[in-house]
């Protein structure tokens, strides 16, 4: 085991809603009568309480775009604990969004920041679209999967008692678990834990909490995890069972669980959607020891049929100069606005939109008497009176701004050539920055000017 200081991760679980029902979810999501929502102090306190962290600070659900005040969470672990290095909030329009964020994760979050600074976890369902502005803006590092592919999750409610494995040979396998030696400590509103599926369990089972979440609690060791240990009789992360797709929505348990499910009245359990975990299930390896046991490619974390991250409308509004903005919002649908004087621009990008993910809080001039615009941008929060396109686009700043002419429109990443002029500006052209660079550019058959 090692001592949560020591991780990679630390997660901060603010709600165990979610828009799925996975198999085997490490947050049982589903087996809830009701889910939490964590207070927005509760949330401020456990980020306060990893001051002195040296990377990654998570925010987890379930889904964490379903709480009510996400993008207060967003806003303020953004301001509490933020990158060495802040990056350009995913400006170009991206046809490979799920590509684009390898690249981002790797060269920002991997290589730039070395893994400090917020963390986001989260299906990229209508929710993350709702919120996509507000996400690119706060969080370097994303780990997106709307687990409609061919995940495979290792079945966790399960005691090895009823396993029949013996104290001599638990142990070794419980300091071993690839959950807690890989993986994160977690604050919830009970407390912190030094293993987040020790957290989950004692939500689901109403346990008595965590550890007081103040300064240093991180900086515990493994022999002061004391009675927190008791949950690891009752996870099976560590033992050899065979995983199930997540998307059969079915959790593998065994005798114990499922009468502890049934005590906590789990709705899953309920609906069928528990199995008893068999013979069948047991493995002669452990899932941590073969390759690609959770999923074969990060590209398939967004599934191709998944179009939530794409425009829903594009409305198209010819106008005078100046133009009242009331009155074109008025005009304007709930989604992407095409706004012009003149004859309508064209470009490649507004031919074929909806197969482009942009982000709402960027606008896109078009040579000074057009732009593309999201009624939902922050930078129209607010704001009326009357303007010319340029006055208009003076609305959001610099770093929210893209002109599409000046985009080239193959099936690349956009942003290489800002990210290595970034490095280079700001000193930070390290040997491990520049083969981040020349890894990305050789991917698509590219070299960047370094």
């Amino acid at each position: 085991m090692r001592s949560p200081k020591e991780m990679r991760i630390i997660q901060i679980d603010i709600t165990n809603a979610c828009i799925h029902a996975c198999s085997n979810c490490t947050r049982f999501c589903g087996n809830h009568k009701k889910p939490f929502f964590m207070e927005e102090d509760a949330f401020k306190k456990a980020v306060d309480s990893l001051e002195g962290f040296p990377r990654t600070i998570g925010v987890m659900g379930g889904e964490p775009t379903l709480h009510p005040k996400f993008e207060v969470f967003a806003r303020y672990i953004a301001e509490k604990h933020p990158p060495t290095y802040k990056h350009n909030p995913a400006r170009w329009p991206v046809r490979n969004f799920i590509r684009y964020m390898w690249d981002k994760n790797y060269f920002w979050h991997e290589s730039m920041n070395t893994r400090h600074g917020p963390g986001f976890w989260g299906g990229g369902g209508q929710k993350y679209y709702e919120y996509f502005e507000t996400i690119q803006d706060a969080f370097p590092y994303q780990l997106i999967n709307d687990h409609k592919n061919n995940a495979m999750h290792q079945p966790l409610l399960v005691s090895r008692k009823d396993l029949g494995i013996t104290d001599e040979e638990w142990l070794p396998l419980r300091d071993a678990c690839w959950i807690q030696n890989m993986w994160s400590a977690t604050a919830t509103p009970k407390g912190a834990f030094f293993c987040e599926v020790a957290g989950a369990l004692d939500m689901l089972f109403d346990g008595p909490g965590g550890w007081p979440v103040e300064p240093g609690w991180w900086k515990r060791e493994p022999e002061e995890f004391g009675e927190q240990l008791k949950w690891c009789e009752l996870c099976g992360a560590a033992l050899r069972t065979k995983g199930r797709l997540s998307s059969e929505e079915i959790d593998d348990v065994s005798p114990t669980l499922y009468e502890m499910l049934e005590k906590a009245g789990s709705p899953k359990l309920r609906q069928g959607r528990v199995a008893l975990l068999g013979d069948d299930k047991l493995s002669e390896t452990n899932l941590q020891d073969k390759k690609n046991w959770y999923i074969d490619s990060y590209m398939e974390r967004i599934s191709a049929e998944n179009k939530s991250l794409f425009p829903r409308e594009l409305k198209k509004l010819q106008t005078a100069e100046p133009f009242d903005l009331a009155g074109l919002l008025a005009g304007a649908g709930s989604d992407w606005v095409l706004a012009y004087a003149g004859e309508e621009p064209r470009s490649a990008v507004l031919e074929d939109i909806y197969n482009y993910v942009l982000n709402p809080g960027v606008v896109y001039p078009f040579g000074g008497r057009a732009a593309l615009f999201n009624v939902r941008a922050s930078a129209l929060r607010g704001v009326s009176g009357s303007f010319d396109f340029a006055g208009f686009t003076r609305l959001w700043p610099d770093g929210k701004r893209a002109e599409l002419t000046n985009w080239a429109e193959e099936d690349v990443n956009p942003d290489l050539e800002y990210w290595a002029a970034f490095a280079k500006e700001s000193g930070a052209l390290t040997e491990q920055v520049r083969a981040a660079l020349n890894k990305i550019a050789s991917d698509y058959g590219r070299t960047v000017e370094i």
